[in-house]
C-alpha cells in the first residue's frame, strides 16, 4: 500500500517503491489522498469534501476503472483485517474525483484507463483547499474555546467590579490576579491559532507554486513530445521511451503509439527523376519510390530533339532548366526534413539565397524558418 512520507510536501511512497508528489483527491494504490493523509484501501478519505466521505467505493464502481483493481483492493483490506468493499453503494462520481489523478491504481502502483491522458492536466481549487485545511487544523475548536474563556473572564471581572464590599486596593488586586490568570490561559491558544493560520497560508502558497510548476512542466513535456514526433525522432521509439513519455506528459501509451503510427503512415519518401520526350521536352517528376505514384510533375522546357545531337538550348535556357531541377530537388529535401543551414550549403551555389529561403518556408514540415533572410545571408543559423 501507499504510505505518506512528507505530508507538508505531499510526498507519498507507492507499493512499487516509487515516490510521487500527491494531489489532493488523488488515488494511490487504491487509497485516496487528502490533507496529508491516505484513506483505507477502497475508501473515500474521511477529510474529503466529496459526496460519501468516509464511505467505501463499491466493487461495481472500482471495476469500471479496471476489473483487476477489485481483487487488489479486497486483498489489501483483508491484510488490514477490514471488511470487503460492498457490491454497490457509493455513487460512481467518487471513482474519478475532479482535479485529481485517475481513479484507483493497480497493484503495481501504475494507473490504468484513457482518463490518464487528461488527468495530468494540473488543476487547483483554492477555496476548497483553504476550507479543508482550516477544518483539519482544529482552528475552529480552538477559537470556540478562546471565546468561552473570554466570556467567563468578562463575567468574573463584572462580578468583582460590582462588589461593593471591596476596597479600592482589594479590587485592584483581584482584577490583576484575574487578568494574569486569563492571560496565562488564552495566550497559548492565541499563539497556536496564529501559528496554524500561518501554516495554512504557507501550504496554500506552496500548492499555488507547485500548480504553476506542474502547469509549466506539463506544457514543456507536451511541446517536447510534439517536436520529437514531427521530426520523426520517435519512429523507432522503444517501450521504455514510450513509458518515459507517458510519465512526463500524462498521455497514455496507446495514444502515444497511435500518434507515432499515424505520423509514420503519412511520411512518404520521395525521389526526383527526369525524362526527355522525342521532341526534346524535359520533365522533372517527384515520385514515391516504394509505390511509383507520381507526387508532383513539372515541365522544364524544350532542350532539343532527343535523337539529335546537341541540346538546342541557349546558355540562358540551359541555366533555367538546371535551376528548375535544383528547385524541385530542394523542395523534396526540405519536405524530408533537411535543415535550412544544410540546404543553403548544398544549393547556395546554384540558387539565390532568396529562392532557397522562400522554398524552405513553403515546404518545411517545421513551419517557417526561425532565422530572418538577413541572418541567412550572413550565415547565422539558430541551433
Amino acid at each position: 500500500m501507499a504510505t505518506v512520507i512528507d505530508p507538508n510536501k505531499n510526498l507519498i511512497k507507492l507499493e512499487s517503491g516509487k515516490t510521487v508528489s500527491a494531489q489532493v483527491g488523488g488515488w494511490y494504490d487504491g487509497q485516496q489522498y487528502w490533507n496529508g493523509s491516505l484513506s483505507q484501501p477502497g475508501q473515500i478519505n474521511t477529510q474529503s469534501n466529496q459526496q460519501g466521505a468516509g464511505g467505501l467505493v463499491s466493487n461495481e464502481v472500482i471495476a469500471q476503472t479496471d476489473p483487476k483493481n477489485v481483487a487488489y483492493i479486497q486483498q489489501q483490506r483483508q491484510k488490514m483485517g477490514l471488511t470487503p468493499s460492498p457490491t454497490t453503494g457509493v455513487p460512481q462520481v467518487t471513482a474519478t474525483p475532479t482535479g485529481s489523478v485517475p481513479s484507483t491504481a493497480s497493484p503495481s502502483g501504475s494507473l490504468s484507463g484513457l482518463n490518464q491522458a487528461f488527468s495530468s492536466t494540473p488543476s487547483i481549487d483554492l477555496p476548497n483547499l483553504y476550507n479543508n485545511l482550516y477544518l483539519s487544523s482544529g482552528i475552529t475548536e480552538k477559537e470556540s474555546s478562546l471565546r468561552d474563556k473570554e466570556t467567563k473572564y468578562l463575567e468574573a471581572k463584572g462580578k468583582i467590579s460590582d462588589n461593593p464590599f471591596l476596597s479600592a486596593s482589594m479590587l485592584d488586586q483581584r482584577l490583576k490576579r484575574l487578568q494574569d490568570k486569563y492571560d496565562q490561559e488564552v495566550m497559548p491558544l492565541k499563539n497556536e491559532i496564529a501559528t496554524k493560520k500561518a501554516d495554512i497560508e504557507t501550504k496554500l502558497n506552496l500548492e499555488t507554486k507547485q500548480f504553476d510548476i506542474n502547469s509549466e512542466q506539463a506544457k514543456n513535456s507536451l511541446s517536447y513530445f510534439n517536436t520529437l514526433l514531427t521530426s520523426g525522432a520517435l519512429d523507432n521509439a522503444s517501450g521504455e521511451d514510450i513509458a518515459d513519455i507517458t510519465r512526463s506528459t500524462g498521455l497514455s501509451s496507446s495514444i502515444i503509439q497511435s500518434a507515432i503510427g499515424s505520423r509514420k503512415a503519412k511520411e512518404v519518401d520521395t525521389q526526383v527523376i527526369t525524362s526527355t520526350s522525342d521532341d526534346g521536352t524535359v520533365t522533372a517528376t517527384v515520385i514515391n519510390p516504394k509505390t511509383g505514384d507520381i507526387i508532383q510533375q513539372t515541365s522544364l522546357g524544350n532542350i532539343g530533339n532527343k535523337q539529335g545531337s546537341g541540346t538546342g538550348l541557349s546558355v540562358t535556357q540551359q541555366k533555367e532548366a538546371d535551376d528548375q531541377v535544383n528547385r524541385t530537388n530542394l523542395a523534396s529535401d526540405v519536405q524530408k526534413g533537411a535543415t535550412l543551414a544544410s540546404i543553403v550549403g548544398h544549393y547556395g551555389g546554384a540558387l539565390t539565397i532568396e529562392e532557397i529561403y522562400r522554398i524552405y518556408n513553403t515546404y518545411s514540415p517545421y513551419g517557417k524558418a526561425q532565422e530572418s533572410l538577413e541572418q541567412v545571408k550572413e550565415g547565422k543559423f539558430k541551433v
